[in-house]
Parts: C-alpha cells; structure tokens; sequence
C-alpha cells in the first residue's frame, strides 16, 4: 500500500480527518520552516542561533512536537 493510498483511506474516517484538518496549519508551518531552512543550507542549529532559540525547540517545531508562539515564528523568519 502506498503513503498516497493509506492517507486517502484514513481521511475517509470522518474523525480522522476531522483532526488532520484540524492540525493541518501546524504541520504546514513545520514544513515551510524546513522547506527554508533547507533552501538556505543551514543546519537547525544554525538556524536556531540565528534566530535565538535552541536547536532541540526548533527540532520539537520542526517535527510537529511543538507549536511556536508568534513571536518564534517571526524570529525564525
């Protein structure tokens, strides 16, 4: 079964996807903070010097483990 074929099956349970919709903008932000990080060739933990946090919280961002705050998100940027 592929990745495609498994997330298509689960989002057909309406409390599944009610919950993915639901921490969808979380994981989208997760992903576009990687998506630059990477595009700019920085490590995490350069990233998180630059941005004034530790490298293990933009790790627990980056993987959906924790939620930034605002102002996180606008020293990430």
């Amino acid at each position: 079964m592929s990745l495609e074929t498994l997330r298509a099956k689960l989002l057909s349970d309406r409390t599944v996807k009610a919950y993915y919709e639901e921490i969808k903008p979380e994981f989208d932000a997760a992903k576009a903070i990687i998506a630059i990080r990477r595009k700019l060739a920085l490590t995490q933990r350069e990233l998180a010097e630059k941005a004034g946090i530790k490298q293990p919280q933009l790790a627990r961002i980056e993987s959906g483990k924790q939620s930034p705050r605002l102002e996180t998100i606008a020293a990430i940027a």
